[in-house]
């Protein structure tokens, strides 16, 4: 039969064991303290092994030996792929690169003739201001001549209506 004093007594134990760090009720929590000890251990032994110019000559002899290995198989693939995109009217990446490059080039040219024609509209407006002056004074000549020999218009009346 379970007493007061019995469930106390091992509530007592129990908060006496999480105080410890072990457990004895909670596998889980034991499972997990023992698989983030390990992880630290795995952790700081590969942060070592890692940080070494040996480990890093041995992976990057590694790599060169994997990539010059399947440098055949990429030729293969990307003339397997170039056939395969002839065959289905697609543009492969050469052609795509290439049409990049024209529209590019395009592109420069445009800009190059747009500057060019802002050159030229500036050199036309600079010529064109001299003359145009000459011409206003030309004409503001004139009338002066014309409006000092011709009998002034008379001033015609407007008529004003009042609204109420």
């Amino acid at each position: 039969m379970i007493t007061v004093d019995h469930l106390e007594s091992s509530r007592s134990s129990m908060t006496n064991n999480q105080n410890e760090g072990f457990d004895f009720t909670d596998p889980v929590g034991t499972w997990r303290t023992f698989r983030d000890a390990n992880l630290d251990a795995w952790a700081k032994g590969m942060a070592t092994m890692v940080n070494t110019e040996t480990f890093s000559k041995a992976l990057g002899i590694q790599l060169d030996t994997m990539l010059a290995a399947s440098a055949p198989m990429q030729k293969a693939m990307n003339q397997y792929m170039e056939a395969y995109l002839k065959q289905a009217n697609l543009p492969s990446r050469s052609e795509v690169v290439s049409l990049a490059q024209r529209m590019t080039n395009i592109e420069m040219r445009l800009d190059d003739m747009d500057a060019r024609l802002d050159e030229i509209l500036a050199a036309l407006r600079a010529l064109a201001t001299p003359a145009t002056e000459a011409a206003e004074d030309a004409q503001a000549a004139e009338s002066s001549t014309e409006s000092d020999s011709a009998p002034k218009p008379a001033a015609r009346r407007t008529r004003r209506t009042t609204s109420e």
